[in-house]
């Protein structure tokens, strides 16, 4: 189970993650060294429902993320929200 905080922004609500819980999934997910330098090592990410429920399910966020929607990607995105500035994730099947 994760446990976040809702929180009201100007456009979503949302969610942070109090005890860790999302960034412990993705970190043991992706079991190396190049985890520690992503954007999801930050304590202050508002995540989006739909974020929040992925990880849940068992899928997971590429390591990378975009400022916008990549044109012509047929796959699974969900939004988060790191220093006031809103990213798309994009997500792959659980391996």
């Amino acid at each position: 189970m994760i446990h976040t905080r809702r929180i009201e922004k100007r456009f979503m609500q949302g969610n942070l993650d109090i005890f860790g819980d999302i960034y412990d999934e993705i970190r043991s997910h992706y079991e190396n060294e190049v985890f520690f330098e992503s954007i999801f090592a930050k304590e202050d990410i508002i995540y989006s429902d739909g974020f929040v429920h992925a990880i849940e399910m068992g899928l997971f966020p590429e390591l990378e993320i975009h400022e916008s929607f990549l044109a012509k990607r047929d796959q699974e995105y969900h939004h988060l929200i790191v220093n006031k500035k809103c990213y798309v994730a994009y997500f792959n099947e659980q391996i």
